[in-house]
């Protein structure tokens, strides 16, 4: 199905720059610190930076570990119930994960928009900050949407 491929193409995209985000918070903690104790001279913006790449690091690859069921689960007990059972549990745990998810998204999409509005920007670097609550917004939307392939496989399971 084309979706499917679109919204699994969003998901490994959004994944990929979480990676290059983790790849350049690497390279200013480099830069940062081998220019305090080489040259006396931090690198300006470096905690902003690294605040604002921890953003994309956190939220970009949530739906792509979803969709390849990557994420860490605990299931000493939920294994010891019956195949119809646990999928019915994992529907109504997506689907709780779903309501989070979305109400994560929807609150950061708010908060986006004030500070549009506002025009707030960093201390250091007078960046704008909205457009990092917006990637917080694409990375929980695209978990939402995710999860809800969970919670159909679950109960095509639980009741099929």
């Amino acid at each position: 199905m084309i979706a499917t491929r679109i919204f699994y193409a969003a998901a490994a995209a959004a994944s990929t720059v979480a990676v290059t985000a983790l790849a350049a918070l690497g390279v200013i903690t480099v830069v940062d610190v081998g220019g305090r104790y080489l040259f006396n001279r931090p690198l300006l913006g470096a905690v902003e930076m690294s605040e604002f790449l921890m953003v994309f690091l956190s939220f970009g690859a949530l739906a792509l570990a979803e969709l390849r069921n990557s994420h860490i689960t605990v299931d000493f007990f939920v294994c010891t119930l019956p195949k119809r059972a646990q999928a019915l549990l994992e529907a109504v745990v997506a689907l709780i994960g779903i309501a989070f998810w979305s109400f994560v998204a929807w609150r950061a999409a708010v908060h986006s928009s004030r500070l549009f509005n506002n025009g707030e920007v960093t201390a250091n670097l007078t960046l704008p900050t909205w457009p990092f609550y917006l990637a917080v917004v694409v990375g929980c939307g695209l978990l939402a949407l995710a999860l809800f392939g969970r919670v159909w496989r679950s109960l095509r399971i639980g009741f099929g």
